[in-house]
């Protein structure tokens, strides 16, 4: 019984004794984990993974962060508006000239569309009463007449006469016009200038008596200087579809180009416009390569060529069939 008694307490006190855990009792130190080992020069540098991987997450976080930041400082507002087509715009204005505001008195303005009358000035001038109007002897005939003159400093020439005698020619083709008639005055150098009453849109204006003496005044003020720009004023003078233009130069270079000629066709077969051309030039003859005489030929128009050594003297014409 003894021995039975002492054999069952020591199995207990073993089975006691092996349920008691094992160690110091104390929390550990730190957890197990893998250490990734740098190789310094002087030195091994332990890095836990843990910290690793927690240090990575962060700096993935932290890029994210800045291209989201990037981003939406690079993105443009949502009420801003689309960008404008200056390369678009560039290219009306190159194809279509804005004029030159002016009254021969003072300084040139540069006018964009918005100086013009309205589109439907054709239609209230058609019913308009015809007229025939003449030129050094080229007549036009119609009731809305635009006169474009060349005022470059070769109008200088010959003591001025040029300039003079076409200025003399001009006044009195505006005469003939009467209140029933339409014009329009455009002398141009390498701008146009036409004749603009202040504070009033760019248009054709009626012949009537009180305007005629103004439109004298500014023919009279006109100079001559600088140098020749032919496309801008004829396309200007088309912008306001008038039934005849007459074409005054001196210049032949600068040439308008085929390209030229052709757009000014085009413009002139949309508004039913006549150009008749008329050439100042030194020699006795008319030149056969001119290219006034293709702008005459392609729009229905009359050229004719004047020695400006004769103007004011003995008037010299030669004539050419378009």
């Amino acid at each position: 019984m003894s021995l039975l008694l002492h054999f069952i307490l020591l199995t207990t006190l073993g089975i006691i004794w092996s349920s008691e855990p094992s160690g110091t009792g104390d929390e550990a130190d730190r957890p197990v984990g893998i250490a990734i080992v740098h190789q310094l020069p002087d030195r091994q540098r332990y890095v836990d993974a843990r910290d690793l991987k927690v240090q990575e997450k962060k700096s993935t976080q932290s890029q994210q962060q800045s291209q989201s930041s990037s981003a939406s400082a690079a993105a443009p507002p949502a009420d801003l508006s689309p960008p404008i087509d200056l390369a678009g715009i560039l290219n009306a204005m190159e194809s279509t000239p804005s004029p030159v505001s002016g009254t021969g008195l003072a300084g040139e303005t540069e006018l964009g569309d918005d100086a013009f009358g309205s589109g439907d000035d054709k239609k209230s001038d058609s019913q308009g009463d015809q007229a025939t109007t003449m030129v050094f002897g080229v007549s036009g005939s119609g009731s809305r007449f635009v006169y474009v003159f060349d005022r470059s400093d070769s109008m200088n020439g010959h003591n001025g006469r040029p300039l003079r005698v076409a200025k003399a020619e001009l006044i009195r083709s505006l005469k003939t016009l009467s209140e029933q008639q339409r014009f329009q005055i455009i002398f141009y150098n390498d701008k146009a200038k036409p004749f603009q009453l202040s504070g009033a849109p760019l248009q054709l204006v009626a012949g009537e008596p009180s305007m005629i003496t103004m439109a004298q005044r500014y023919v009279e003020s006109i100079a001559a200087f600088g140098g020749t720009e032919h496309d801008v004023a004829l396309k200007l003078a088309l912008r306001m579809s008038p039934d005849v233009i007459f074409f005054l130069t001196d210049a032949r270079i600068p040439r308008l180009s085929g390209t030229e000629l052709a757009e000014i066709r085009r413009r002139a077969q949309q508004s039913g416009t006549t150009i008749h051309a008329i050439e100042f030039g030194p020699e006795p003859g008319a030149p056969q390569d001119s290219f006034l005489r293709d702008l005459a030929a392609q729009n229905q128009g009359e050229y004719k060529y004047i020695d400006v050594r004769n103007l004011g003297v003995q008037s010299t014409t030669r004539e050419a069939t378009p």
